[in-house]
């Protein structure tokens, strides 16, 4: 992916809080275009500042949480279940819109002549990864006990306990292998959109022995999935925008020591001494890694409305492939 005014093509990735509503038992739906524009005011920051060639990636976490949430509140009135690449499928749409309204609305207010284009994205994962074997991933709502036993048995659910708050769900959590889109993300790219894909991670898929698609019950990490797409693109600086401003040494110490910035071999080795949470900032810090392994040039991690002075390198914690 070339670069345009000499300033670097970025793949931006959003954590899910980035776009959700905190209270969603008294929100309005108009909130969510209301924090989205938040979020998409920082994109149009650096397009006014030179940056062209953008992809977004965005979690959805609360969102397919919300979706299961739908699903158990109506399920006598609509008993059908819906498997999880569906799931993940309708926050993709859901939250795919939200951000190219709110974009191009923005960038026609500002009488600046681009458009974004949001990409329903398959993932490819391995069949045989280990992670089927033991799903980790929490998802969805809590229950009783009771109630998980009866899902475990209905639905074929692997159930936990999680921190004395009940019972959820847990799929497995398979690495990323092939952005199944990736061509669509490259003519999206050189035709001048802004291209928002990757949702969630994508949709988890595998191919049959007659080579077709077929949905799995997976969640695929989307910080992941934002180093492959990333790799695969050519793009030249990846930056995940997460709740905490950087990455921190002796987090849960009380004196964690933020990292500004880093070379490559170093943040490995923090990683091996086990600085990092896993579920929290392990997997970014190991998307950020494998980006830069491959070829990327410079990673950041920062704050959720950080934005523009990450990629200026201001702000986050910038790691610098040498």
């Amino acid at each position: 992916m070339s670069k345009q005014n000499n300033k670097p093509s970025l793949l931006i990735s959003f954590g899910g809080n980035a776009l959700n509503v905190p209270d969603q038992a008294h929100a309005h739906q108009n909130e969510e275009f209301i924090i989205a524009q938040k979020s998409m005011k920082q994109v149009v920051e650096l397009l006014k500042a030179g940056y062209q060639k953008m992809v977004l990636t965005h979690g959805n976490g609360p969102q397919v949480g919300q979706i299961f949430l739908q699903q158990e509140l109506t399920k006598n009135e609509f008993p059908r279940q819906v498997t999880l690449d569906v799931c993940v499928a309708d926050s993709q749409g859901r939250i795919g819109y939200i951000l190219q309204n709110v974009f191009d609305n923005a960038c026609q207010d500002l009488k600046i002549n681009k458009r974004s284009s949001a990409i329903i994205t398959q993932v490819l994962v391995d069949p045989a990864d280990p992670a089927f074997n033991h799903p980790t991933k929490p998802i969805g709502v809590f229950y009783s006990e009771q109630e998980a036993q009866k899902l475990c048995k209905e639905r074929g659910w692997e159930m936990v306990e999680d921190a004395g708050r009940g019972f959820r769900r847990v799929v497995a959590s398979p690495k990323p292998v092939e952005i199944i889109e990736k061509h669509l993300f490259s003519e999206m790219l050189e035709r001048g959109f802004i291209v928002i894909g990757g949702g969630g991670g994508g949709i988890p898929v595998v191919r049959n022995a007659d080579g077709k698609l077929v949905g799995v019950e997976a969640v695929i990490d989307k910080d992941h999935t934002s180093a492959l797409l990333a790799h695969e693109l050519g793009v030249d600086c990846m930056v995940i925008l997460t709740e905490t401003k950087f990455a921190f040494l002796n987090y849960n110490s009380p004196n964690p020591e933020p990292i500004h910035q880093v070379k490559m071999e170093v943040l490995e080795k923090y990683l091996q001494a086990g600085e990092f949470a896993e579920g929290s900032m392990k997997p970014k810090v190991e998307a950020v890694l494998k980006f830069l392994q491959e070829g990327g040039k410079r990673a950041v991690i920062a704050g959720l409305f950080d934005l523009f002075g990450a990629v200026e390198g201001q702000t986050g914690t910038q790691v610098l492939a040498t």
